[in-house]
């Protein structure tokens, strides 16, 4: 298993998308262990990146952020069994702020991650009845506090805020979300591209088992996988266990209704058109 760009790629090479946060590692980590595997080489990129490259064929099979999900539906096909979700708390989408929540008047956002902007949105709006401006995240985040009251950050940034004690607040969207719709939060699912779906289905249902089992394998394996991330990404094996325990990987028929509740939503402010339903490959 190679990651790297998408250049020089033969045909026959399954391509797919590769999440560079954290949040993506047991997705991919198993996938190493399996045996009988095909030829594919992954992709790297943010998921505002991966978005665009699979809908201009740059890849064939990739997670795709929710809010893009819908937006794309009559493009795309969706596995059924994988999506990335949290039911609650999830550390790596959070609010950083100078000021209580109640209070936020300015807010930079960060222009990796579609959905979880949507998402910022929806809950200042309806939680809190906040419509603050917002503006882009340019810069570190100590110049972005200084011309902003509240700071979006996802991934491996927002992990490392939290816990190194950035700002005066820190909010995670995940357990925000919980609280005020009771329901999980769905933040990608992984799609295929129609076209290449109609060539290769045998091939992309083997991605979805493969997905699956590196699931597996991660849940039977936690030490060994923690310690490989440790020696990967800046965080010490007790943050990396914490993490890895609040994400899912399946895609549950509550997931499903938390994603719906999630469009119903962003159509209602304004920031989704209403969508055709979402296809999923039948197994």
């Amino acid at each position: 298993m190679k990651a790297e760009g998408s250049s020089g790629l033969e045909q026959t090479v399954i391509r797919i998308g590769h999440f560079e946060f954290l949040n993506g590692y047991p997705l991919y980590y198993g996938l190493e262990k399996g045996a009988g595997w095909g030829c594919f080489h992954l992709v790297n990129g943010v998921p505002t990146v991966l978005n665009r490259m699979l809908l201009q064929g740059e890849l064939d099979i990739s997670p795709v952020s929710s809010i893009e999900c819908a937006a794309h539906a009559a493009e795309l096909l969706f596995l059924p069994r994988v999506s990335i979700t949290a039911d609650g708390a999830v550390d790596s989408i959070r609010l950083i702020s100078s000021r209580p929540i109640s209070e936020i008047g300015t807010v930079a956002v960060t222009q990796q991650s579609a959905t979880s902007v949507v998402l910022l949105k929806i809950l200042l709006k309806q939680k809190y009845g906040l419509d603050p401006a917002y503006g882009a995240l340019d810069g570190g985040i100590d110049e972005a506090l200084g011309s902003h009251d509240a700071v979006l950050l996802i991934g491996d940034q927002a992990l490392g805020a939290h816990y190194g004690a950035v700002g005066a607040y820190s909010y995670d969207l995940g357990e925000e979300w919980k609280s005020f719709t009771g329901l999980p939060m769905v933040f990608a699912l992984w799609a295929v591209r129609r076209p290449f779906f109609a060539r290769r289905a045998e091939e992309t249902l083997e991605v979805q088992d493969r997905l699956c089992y590196s699931v597996e394998y991660c849940r039977g394996h936690w030490d060994e996988v923690v310690a490989a991330a440790a020696c990967v990404y800046p965080f010490d094996e007790e943050l990396l266990f914490s993490y890895f325990d609040k994400l899912r990987y399946d895609f549950s028929d509550e997931y499903r209704a938390g994603l719906a509740e999630f469009y119903r939503r962003a159509v209602e402010i304004g920031e989704a058109e209403p969508a055709p339903e979402l296809e999923f490959i039948q197994v």
